[in-house]
């Protein structure tokens, strides 16, 4: 595969962990509804963002800007509502550990390997 087609499913897998955890977050707080309007919304500005960061090669803050705000808005979500909880650090730790490692750590993974595909791609 080259570099082009690397990045590509790279971009798409970041955008589906965050619609899928978006929706998530927005199901569990308002309803099923609300989720997957939120999905269709992030969807929609993931695409629309792409396109704008396609269309500026050299630019990478079309791409960033979602990417950050869809994962910063969930981890701050998740971390308020977990330290907030009357419980002890274990329980705290029990409940973080499935977000950041089925969220965080895929992101930010998946994140500096498109980062460096991105580079390649524009300087070869």
């Amino acid at each position: 595969m080259s570099d082009k087609t690397l990045k590509h499913i790279i971009a798409s897998v970041i955008v589906s962990l965050l619609i899928f955890q978006i929706g998530a977050l927005i199901s569990s707080l308002f309803g099923m509804a609300w989720g997957v309007l939120s999905g269709i919304a992030v969807t929609a500005v993931s695409f629309l963002t792409a396109r704008l960061a396609k269309a500026g090669m050299k630019n990478s803050l079309w791409y960033l800007l979602p990417t950050l705000l869809f994962t910063v808005f969930p981890i701050a979500f998740m971390m308020w509502k977990v330290m907030a909880a009357d419980v002890t650090w274990f329980d705290r730790v029990t409940r973080l550990t499935p977000f950041v490692i089925g969220f965080i750590a895929p992101i930010v993974l998946l994140s500096i390997v498109y980062y460096e595909l991105r580079k390649r791609t524009l300087n070869g």
